[in-house]
Parts: C-alpha cells; sequence; structure tokens
C-alpha cells in the first residue's frame, strides 16, 4: 500500500491564507514607533473628548491663546475653575461688566482703588461742616477727625437783615445736596442751650426763605424749644448728593 505525502509547510500555509480570504475576516498585527504618530496623521475631530482622560491636557500642553471665548461653551468657566487674582483689568474688555454682572454686596468699598469713584458717587457724605454760634466754620484740627469737608468760608452766611438769628444759609457749594441732616453740637453749651432745636431745609426750586439768592442750597434754623424763639447755636451739618 502506498503512503500518502504529507504536505509541505509552504502548501499548508498557502491553504491557510485562501480559507482566511475566502471566509471574508482579516487580521493584521501592526507595532507602531514610539511618536510615530502625529497632529498630520489625525483627521478632523478624530480626537474627542471622549477619548481623552481626566486632566489629559493642562495648561503646559496648550499653546498661548490657543482656546478662546469661541471655544467655550456657555458658563463653563466660573470662579471655581479660575486661580485667586488670576483675573484682573487688564484681561477685561472696556464695559463688558456690568451691573447686572455683579451680585449685591459683592463689591465694597475696600475693593476699590483710591480715586476710583467720583466724589459725587463715593461713600459718605459729600460735604460736612461743624458751625459756630456765629455762623463761621470750625477750622480742621490736626489729630482729630474733619470737622468739614467740601464747604468753603464764603458758602455759608447768617440769615437775611431782621431774621439773621438763629438762621443760617448755604449756596455755592458746587452741588445741589439731595438731602441733609443737622445736629445741635452741645460741647461745652450751657444750660440755657440744651434745650435748643436744629432743622435743616434743602432747596427743591422754592424759595427757602430768610436766606439772600445766593445762598438758597440749604438753610438751618435754630430755636428755643421751650419759647419757640429763635436762637444761635452750633451744629453740624452733613450734605447727600
Amino acid at each position: 500500500m502506498r503512503k500518502l505525502k504529507l504536505p509541505s509547510p509552504a502548501m499548508v500555509v498557502a491553504c491557510i491564507a485562501l480559507a482566511v480570504a475566502l471566509s471574508g475576516a482579516s487580521y493584521a498585527a501592526v507595532k507602531l514607533p514610539r511618536n510615530s504618530v502625529g497632529t498630520q496623521h489625525l483627521k478632523n475631530g478624530a480626537v474627542s473628548t471622549a477619548k481623552l482622560k481626566n486632566g489629559a491636557v493642562t495648561a503646559a500642553k496648550l499653546r498661548a491663546n490657543a482656546v478662546g471665548a469661541a471655544k467655550l461653551a456657555a458658563n463653563s468657566v466660573d470662579g471655581s475653575k479660575l486661580a485667586a487674582n488670576s483675573v484682573d483689568s487688564s484681561k477685561v474688555v472696556d464695559n463688558s461688566i456690568g451691573s447686572a454682572d455683579i451680585a449685591d454686596g459683592a463689591i465694597a468699598a475696600g475693593d476699590l482703588a483710591p480715586g476710583t469713584l467720583p466724589a459725587s458717587s463715593a461713600p459718605g457724605p459729600q460735604a460736612f461742616a461743624r458751625v459756630a454760634a456765629n455762623g463761621t466754620l470750625q477750622p480742621n484740627v490736626a489729630g482729630f477727625a474733619p470737622q468739614v469737608k467740601g464747604i468753603d468760608a464764603g458758602d455759608l452766611v447768617k440769615g437775611e437783615a431782621g431774621a439773621a438769628t438763629g438762621t443760617y444759609c448755604f449756596g455755592s457749594l458746587g452741588f445741589k445736596p439731595a438731602s441733609a441732616v443737622v445736629s445741635l453740637d452741645n460741647a461745652d453749651a450751657a444750660a440755657a442751650d440744651r434745650n435748643l432745636v436744629a432743622s435743616v431745609a434743602v432747596d427743591r426750586g422754592e424759595d427757602l426763605g430768610d436766606c439772600p439768592a445766593t445762598h438758597n442750597d440749604a438753610r438751618v434754623r435754630i430755636v428755643d424749644g421751650n419759647t419757640g424763639a429763635a436762637q444761635d447755636g452750633r451744629f453740624f451739618i452733613w450734605f447727600m448728593r
């Protein structure tokens, strides 16, 4: 009986290859050298967010100005994603932040550089003064809080003739006060002066009365609380704008 001749190794490989080809399946084993695939080998959109692990892309991997506002989703960057002091005035476009973008109370006076606010909108009174009974301004004293601000000697006169007692008139202030507050100054006051009552009126387009036209911005009257008679007295006044 004749012995069957075994196929050669080459024939076995050829048959296996033919079977694979006829079955429609293919296999490939490719090992790419390190760093052999660059950006030029990737089609647009080939690497999506889902293919990046968290923290894979850091600031060091981004070129300067690579990420602009157009590449950020709305509200994707909030305060928690910004380092302290990372956004200063040089990084904010003029008029890009309005009052609607700032929470109430988020900015206090201490957060503003000196001179940021004009005098008319700075916190506190627009002007104030400590006034002597004879109608003169009490000067500031070194080492103590100011007694006068924004008011000059020519801005204050006693009332018109016949009504000068207890009447003090303000004008030429450089601004129109929206309101004013007055308080008696009873430092070293005699017992007879402790019953005095002070009141203030601010011009709203009418003649305040007993004041010259040049000093019709505000009027202070002082009277005896017991008799109602006009009487000179010392007082403090604050003007708000």
